[in-house]
Order: C-alpha cells, then sequence, then structure tokens
C-alpha cells in the first residue's frame, strides 16, 4: 500500500492495512493519518500541519 496516492496525498507509512500516514506537500495541512476499510479505501482522516503531529497521531492509532 506504500506509494498509493488518494486525493493528492502520497502512502508513505502503513501498518496492518489498516492506519496509513499520507503527505501531499501542497495541501493546506500536508500530513494525514487515516483508517483504513476492509476495501483498503481511507476514512477518518486527522489533518496536520507538522509531520510530528501526525506520527504521534499515526502511533496513537496503531496501538
Amino acid at each position: 500500500m506504500i506509494g498509493k496516492i488518494v486525493n493528492g496525498y502520497l502512502f508513505v507509512g502503513n501498518i496492518n492495512n489498516r492506519v496509513v500516514l499520507a503527505h501531499n506537500p501542497k495541501a493546506v495541512e500536508p500530513w494525514v493519518v487515516w483508517w483504513l476499510d476492509m476495501d483498503g479505501e481511507p476514512y477518518g482522516g486527522s489533518y496536520f500541519l507538522s509531520k510530528t503531529a501526525a506520527l504521534q497521531e499515526f502511533f496513537k492509532r496503531c496501538l
């Protein structure tokens, strides 16, 4: 799933095809953490300005 692009966001992190971290340098909030449904489609995104904040959310969702 790494490398998949959704709405201009590139998947850069993926845990068990359940949670992804994605980045779009052109977006107002360039970092997002999404849940993935059974078909691998993202939903329930939290958007962030900083990579650090996004990583914190990514790891929080993984636990």
